[in-house]
């Protein structure tokens, strides 16, 4: 190969490295911030073939420079769990984000970033921020769209080597019945690893429940909970299951979840409205 050739050949490797990173993909500057190729890359993994990808990136920098204007800070607790988030993640898809040229530091700062936004949010909602929020409304929130449960799941038919059979009608008001015994017994005062000796001591569950699970239990399951007071248990049967369910309290004591689930609530409150401000914030990064 003659030597104008390699040098020619040389010359379009170092403009293509230096438009286009190693990997082949242009860097974007937005708002005089380099965004790396990695990053652009998983914003890519995000969009349809074809779609203009610069929005999310935009985006991405304009929720991490707003976070650094206000003056904002990551608590130790959050970037404790936040590595814990990043190390499940990218166990499971690891592979695939390497296929992609995506590297585990760069699903860090993308995790990263959503922590941003969700402190930004939890800022301009607080009681000094532009937006303020009482605490007493987003636990009113809280409460008309959330449960913490103890509960046992019943099954109104039979498992053999054939298959499921339907039980007989008999057969399930027996079930159901042992069940109802097992809440009244609860709600007299005993405690439910005792009461569910009435049902051959099935195991005993525990979760948070919303008004926006989807799948999780059988629909109606999020009305028939709202409608138990805190500590107090019912058997509630929907389609082929049967269910002992005691409500817990679920903003103090062992069962409190209040404060792992206060952000989702704060989002479902205002996260239309917050999406708009962000979106608008995105416009002025080019």
């Amino acid at each position: 190969m003659g030597k104008r050739i390699v040098v020619f050949l040389l010359a379009l490797c170092l403009i293509s490295i230096s438009l286009y990173g190693c990997s082949g993909r242009a860097e974007i500057t937005v708002g005089g911030t380099k965004v790396s190729n990695d990053v652009t890359a998983y914003f890519k993994t995000l969009v349809k073939e074809g779609e203009d990808v610069k929005p999310l990136v935009s985006r991405y920098v304009a929720v991490n420079s707003e976070f650094k204007n206000k003056g904002l800070s990551v608590p130790a607790s959050e970037r404790a769990a936040l590595s814990e988030k990043v190390n499940d993640l990218w166990h499971l898809y690891g592979s695939y984000y390497e296929s992609k040229g995506i590297s585990k530091e760069t699903i860090y700062k993308i995790e990263l970033s959503k922590v941003y936004e969700t402190l930004l949010l939890e800022e301009r909602y607080s009681e000094n921020g532009e937006s303020p929020l009482s605490e007493s409304d987003i636990k009113a929130y809280f409460r008309d769209n959330y449960a913490s449960i103890r509960f046992v799941t019943g099954y109104l038919f039979n498992v053999d080597e054939n298959g499921t059979t339907e039980m007989t009608e008999e057969q399930k008001n027996a079930l159901t019945s042992s069940f109802n015994a097992a809440a009244t017994a609860i709600n007299g005062g005993t405690d439910i690893s005792e009461a569910i000796s009435l049902l051959g001591s099935p195991e005993i569950h525990s979760a948070v429940v919303s008004s926006t699970d989807i799948g999780s239990f059988p629909d109606g399951f999020f009305d028939a909970i709202k409608k138990l007071d805190t500590n107090k248990s019912a058997a509630i049967v929907l389609g082929s299951y049967v269910f002992l369910v005691q409500r817990m309290d679920a903003e103090d004591g062992e069962y409190e979840c209040y404060s792992e689930y206060r952000s989702d609530c704060l989002y479902q409150m205002k996260g239309e409205e917050f999406e708009k401000i962000v979106a608008d914030l995105a416009k002025q990064y080019k």
